[in-house]
């Protein structure tokens, strides 16, 4: 019986695929592993897929190749060449892909996985009918394939097919519920068809299989939404996969949120750097400088933004503000319009526009923006208080303390309620 580098290390970890350890310490240890075993192909295939979670595409595409080249069984070549597809479909090479997708198809014993391969490559172009092609021939291969179940419940959900992807996914979990793959995907698609707590549900079942999956992290802290548990899981996962812009992206996003400035540009930056055509990141960038009071920096950043996206409403909002920071009122208002048109379904064009308005002593249009805003969120508590502001100061003070109640027992957003009682209170 031949003893494995792969084998060294489950005795000494206790586990794979980061269930004992972090994601960075599990390629730490395989490598050292790998060294010592350099003609083991187990060892190269172990430290390939954990260099792939860790977002190390060159060095993981270099182990797998050797691990399908040490290979001593089909099947051993088969799983380096599964995964070595997965480094290729991460990097969104359609090409490269399917080159390895027909090094799987030349293997006799491959069976189904050769379609399988196929049908996940022909996801990095969202091409639906395609991938249902493959998965076709995959099950008609072997029935009860359960990577063949949820490469169709993929297929569906581009098709937007909810009910059949649902069923697929389903059918997979049904198949082998071990894995994370399936739990993950049924959960994104049920979140995303509105059934919010079956999906959260889902992702969290794949996150206990995985608790270091990268991937599962951050839609983890998608499903959740913004707060701490989001922003711990969005930090796991950077951890796990340092080069993982999108995660980074969304943890400035949720450190500016929590007023967290330092951290919100740190993580912003890293973003930027891994994708520098990242609008979102600049914008985050943007209101930090804003923030502490790099007002033209901060200028820059939404219209460098903007050059990316011309049509990012968080760009011209950030536009916006740093103008009315500026004492531009009218360029503020120009470019509060903007953001408004934009995106209909953020209240805070509107209500910094109001609030904007009425620190410059424009209060008719501080009115009119807070009353447009209160009919577009009426549940939205900060534009209750922007339209009290404006009626108070136009000397209306029933209607500006009806508006203050009215804040106050608004169930969305955040407002400083101890001001806001002060002001119910005062003369």
């Amino acid at each position: 019986m031949r003893v494995t580098a792969f084998a060294v290390v489950v005795g000494a970890t206790g586990a794979w695929s980061g269930l004992a350890l972090g994601q960075q310490s599990v390629v730490g240890t395989l490598r050292a592993a790998e060294r010592s075993h350099p003609g083991d192909s187990d060892a190269a295939f172990a430290l390939g897929r954990a260099l792939r979670r860790a977002g190390q595409p060159v060095e993981a595409a270099t182990e797998l190749r050797k691990a399908a080249a040490l290979g001593q069984t089909p099947s051993e070549k088969v799983a380096a060449y599964e995964e070595l597809a997965r480094v290729y479909d991460d990097a969104k090479d359609f090409y490269q892909a399917m080159s390895v997708c027909r090094h799987l198809g030349s293997i006799k014993t491959a069976g189904a996985s050769a379609h399988v391969c196929a049908a996940q490559a022909h996801f990095v172009r969202q091409r639906a009918a395609e991938a249902l092609s493959e998965v076709e021939q995959a099950q008609a291969i072997d029935p009860r394939s359960y990577a063949a179940k949820v490469a169709e419940g993929r297929a569906r959900e581009l098709e937007l097919d909810v009910p059949r992807a649902e069923a697929a996914l389903r059918e997979a979990i049904a198949i082998d519920p071990g894995p994370a793959d399936a739990h993950l995907a049924l959960g994104r698609l049920l979140w995303g068809a509105g059934r919010r707590a079956e999906g959260l549900a889902e992702v969290r079942r794949a996150v206990e299989i995985d608790p270091e999956g990268p991937d599962g992290l951050f839609e983890l802290s998608r499903v959740l939404g913004q707060g701490n548990e989001s922003m711990a899981a969005l930090d796991h996962a950077v951890r796990e996969r340092p080069s993982f812009a999108d995660a980074w992206r969304a943890l400035g996003v949720e450190r500016l949120a929590a007023g967290q400035l330092a951290a919100a540009e740190q993580a912003g930056r890293v973003a930027l750097r891994l994708s520098p055509n990242d609008a979102v990141a600049r914008v985050v960038l943007g209101q930090v400088a804003l923030a502490e009071g790099r007002v033209d920096e901060a200028d820059r950043a939404g219209r460098a933004a903007l050059k990316v996206v011309p049509n990012s409403a968080a760009a011209e909002l950030l536009i916006a503000d740093a103008n009315a920071k500026k004492g531009d009122i009218d360029l503020a208002v120009e470019a509060y319009q903007k953001a408004w048109g934009l995106d209909h379904a953020d209240p805070s064009p509107l209500v910094r526009a109001s609030e904007a308005c009425h620190a410059a002593g424009r209060d008719t249009s501080a009115r009119a923006f807070g009353v447009r805003a209160t009919e577009e969120f009426p549940a939205w508590a900060p534009a209750w208080r922007a339209l009290g502001d404006a009626l108070a100061a136009q000397g209306e003070k029933g209607a500006a303390r009806e508006a203050y109640e009215k804040a106050l027992m608004a169930s969305e957003g955040k407002i400083e309620r101890d001001v806001v009682e002060r002001k119910l209170a005062g003369p």
